[in-house]
């Protein structure tokens, strides 16, 4: 039986299998095309799907790769390998980017043979055309329903090959009526453009290589795992880490009864952690926060510790509320909000004002991180 990672890894390599005959078949009329015609752009054109068909082969590589089953040096597999394939088309489509751009300047410069356009070249440029646009729309759709970043920059690489196409054409059109050559500074043009969106995808990669914060709709989703069983009243402390798309590994705390039994709690993790599993979600550990349901005067405290805590923007949450009525301590943990500067002046302000209202209590407030 296939599961559903390695039907995903070989869709991605069929269709940049496709990439590779395309761009290899487009390299080679271009190439040889354009050194008959003495049009240079026609040639760079060539190029780069030369490089187009290196980027398919990069993602078949790292797909292959981050397919396979995790190893005793690698237990967590390879899936964070498509990042770095990711990084490494993105690298690419910049150097073709920057290639092009003194390629060009290099042309406007020291001027070469005046191109000899023929219905041949204009043919195959729109041939060019169509198919990078039909294929790079093809790997980007595709690229977003696997939530492969490696596809979707593939693809995006294609569209901005087309756009040089889009040039080439326009220049040779221009060529023909007026007899000016313009094609470099129009190339010039696209290639700024290319560097741009380069830069763009290259902040992309850099960010999910070093970690980033799981987007709200997947906390949510991932959250809604152990909060679907009744005994849980709250999840918390959720730290999660990508080791491929769609594939986390972390941990999280609930809330439940302090009155639950250890074989009551056991059963419980073992079920949150089963459940998280069929949701590609690895659990190392699921933390248990024992809350006292049962002291009125507890709960109201509680409640008035929520109020204070609302006055204040650098606060997101507060949660994990625990109070020892032979020690008189209580204990909870307060989230600060990542996105207020303000946030560490507004905890101590709001601790400071918590102790005040609870002379006689001593606290352990805990500092909760914003995942």
């Amino acid at each position: 039986m296939i599961s559903g990672n390695e039907e995903r890894n070989r869709t991605i390599i069929k269709y940049n299998i496709a990439g590779i005959v395309m761009n290899l078949l487009l390299a080679v009329v271009k190439i040889t095309a354009g050194a008959v015609a003495h049009a240079h752009a026609v040639m760079l054109d060539g190029v780069n799907s030369l490089s187009d068909m290196i980027s398919s082969l990069l993602t078949i590589l790292s797909s292959y790769i981050a397919g396979k089953r995790g190893t005793r040096d690698h237990p967590l597999g390879y899936g964070r390998l498509e990042y770095i394939s990711s990084f490494v088309v993105t690298v690419i489509i910049m150097y073709v980017g920057a290639r092009t751009l003194v390629e060009a300047v290099k042309t406007i410069i020291h001027p070469h043979d005046p191109p000899e356009y023929s219905l041949l070249v204009t043919v195959i440029m729109v041939v060019s055309l169509v198919c990078k646009i039909i294929y790079g729309i093809i790997m980007r759709k595709k690229g977003r329903s696997l939530d492969s970043d490696a596809m979707i920059m593939t693809g995006t690489e294609s569209l901005g090959d087309a756009l040089v196409s889009v040039a080439i054409l326009i220049a040779i059109v221009i060529y023909e009526v007026t007899g000016i050559d313009v094609e470099h500074y129009l190339c010039i043009i696209i290639s700024l453009m290319i560097l741009h969106t380069g830069a763009l995808m290259l902040k992309d990669c850099i960010d999910k290589i070093l970690g980033i914060r799981l987007a709200d709709d997947e906390r949510k989703r991932i959250a809604a795992i152990p909060a679907g069983f009744d005994e849980v009243m709250n999840v918390s402390n959720l730290a999660m880490h990508n080791y491929g798309e769609n594939y986390y590994v972390g941990s999280l705390d609930v809330e439940v009864d302090e009155n639950l039994t250890a074989g009551e709690i056991s059963r419980l993790t073992r079920r949150i952690i089963k459940k998280a599993a069929e949701q590609g979600v690895t659990l190392t550990s699921v933390g248990i926060i024992g809350t006292n349901t049962t002291d009125t005067d507890a709960m109201e405290m509680w409640d008035e510790i929520i109020a204070v805590a609302r006055k204040y923007d650098g606060l997101k949450k507060v949660h994990s509320f625990s109070k020892d009525p032979d020690e008189d301590i209580i204990s909870f943990v307060a989230v600060p909000d990542y996105s207020v500067a303000s946030r560490d002046e507004e905890v101590e302000t709001f601790t400071r004002e918590i102790k005040n209202r609870y002379p006689d209590m001593t606290f352990d407030i805990a500092v909760g991180i914003d995942m």
